[in-house]
């Protein structure tokens, strides 16, 4: 009975050995399927908050290369019809010209006809006097046929003359009236010019309105303002790399001689003016956050001439989103300049200039509301500060 009592028990020792290690496996189990769950649904919402992050991204990216396409597109109205304007203008000062030397003529007319209209006026009283049988009495107080010739030949020398006074006289008549006509005319034609002029300031007034009222709202969202710069400044590296592996192919497939590497201070000014903003970390004046300038400003007159600070070849010569109007010369040195904001360019892709040649004038396309000329020097795709290589001024 006892041995039973004892087999019995452990049977049950062991039944209850063999249940506990089942009982922690499932608890583990259960445990580790609530941790897999968990980490699901983190993944899900990292996934989403990805997914989020990234349309958040696209939808800045479109924002951004949409202001850059509004602002272009505002910049080449205002190109446009500032052409226009220069265009007309060329006509008024035409004009004023050809009204210039009308008036000359019309004075120089006039005082001719003064002249031969006091001698007509002269002869006509004398005939007058005379009576018709004034001609005949020369005639008739002549000795003998020899004389009689010689008076006959000068009187028709005088009518001769006379009629030559009289038709000049209507000659100069006639032409008096059709320089009247000329001047009557130009001065409507300069009337309409000038009416011209003023409508395409209105216009380009208001274009320009636009653009700024433009900048300003995107200079008061620092989000915004950041993705625009961003975009523009990935544009233009885009570029310059493309720009700088043409050269190395063209140098692997051609070696060229190449340019002298220019000397520290030796470069010739893009422009006359203010240099407004220096290279490098900047402090925003808008929001007070600090930017990377890879160039230099220079604050110019409406106009200015933009030159070449050393000679090259132009490797681009157009519209660059953000920029406006862009000229990009490779120097054959290793070295590119970059000027950009022009209001119009002067030179065309692969245009070989040199030193101090006009590239174009300065105005304010692109990311500006100002008359500036933006200004950058490049080693290969590497910014450099322009201070530093062009000529220091006195």
């Amino acid at each position: 009975m006892i041995r039973w009592c004892c087999v019995i028990l452990c049977v049950a020792l062991g039944l209850a050995g063999t249940l506990v290690p089942n009982l922690n496996a499932q608890g583990n189990q259960g445990s580790l399927n609530r941790k897999i769950d968990k980490e699901q649904i983190d993944l899900q919402q990292l996934r989403q908050e990805i997914r989020v992050a990234k349309r958040k991204k696209d939808r800045t990216q479109r924002q951004a290369d949409e202001v850059l396409k509004t602002i272009e597109a505002l910049d080449r109205q205002s190109v446009k019809k500032r052409k226009g304007y220069d265009t007309i203008n060329r006509q008024l000062r035409k004009t004023d010209q050809e009204l210039e030397e009308i008036g000359k003529n019309l004075r120089q007319l006039r005082a001719n006809l003064l002249a031969r209209g006091g001698s007509v006026l002269t002869r006509l009283r004398l005939l007058y006097m005379e009576g018709r049988a004034g001609r005949l009495k020369p005639l008739l107080a002549a000795n003998s046929y020899v004389d009689f010739q010689h008076r006959l030949a000068y009187l028709s020398t005088i009518a001769n003359r006379e009629h030559a006074l009289l038709a000049g006289y209507r000659t100069d008549l006639l032409e008096v009236e059709h320089l009247k006509t000329l001047r009557a005319e130009a001065r409507g034609a300069l009337l309409r010019n000038r009416q011209k002029t003023e409508r395409t300031m209105i216009v380009l007034k208001g274009i320009r309105a636009k653009k700024h009222l433009r900048l300003a709202s995107l200079n008061k969202k620092v989000d915004d303002y950041k993705a625009v710069e961003k975009a523009r400044e990935n544009r233009l590296e885009a570029l310059l790399k493309e720009q700088e592996q043409r050269r190395k192919l063209a140098e692997a497939r051609a070696p060229q001689r190449k340019g002298q590497r220019p000397e520290v201070g030796s470069l010739l000014w893009p422009a006359e003016g203010e240099v407004v903003t220096l290279f490098g970390r900047q402090k925003h004046p808008t929001f007070e956050t600090y930017v990377n300038k890879k160039g230099i400003e220079i604050r110019t007159s409406e106009g200015s001439k933009i030159r070449a600070v050393s000679s090259g070849n132009v490797v681009y010569a157009d519209w660059l989103k953000g920029y406006g109007l862009v000229v990009i010369l490779d120097h054959n040195n290793g070295f590119f300049s970059l000027y950009a904001h022009a209001s119009q360019l002067l030179v065309k892709d692969s245009d070989r200039v040199q030193v101090g040649q006009v590239l174009g004038e300065t105005g304010e396309s692109g990311l500006t509301d100002k008359n500036i000329l933006y200004f950058e020097l490049r080693k290969g795709t590497e910014p450099v500060d322009p201070l530093r290589w062009l000529v220091k001024r006195p």
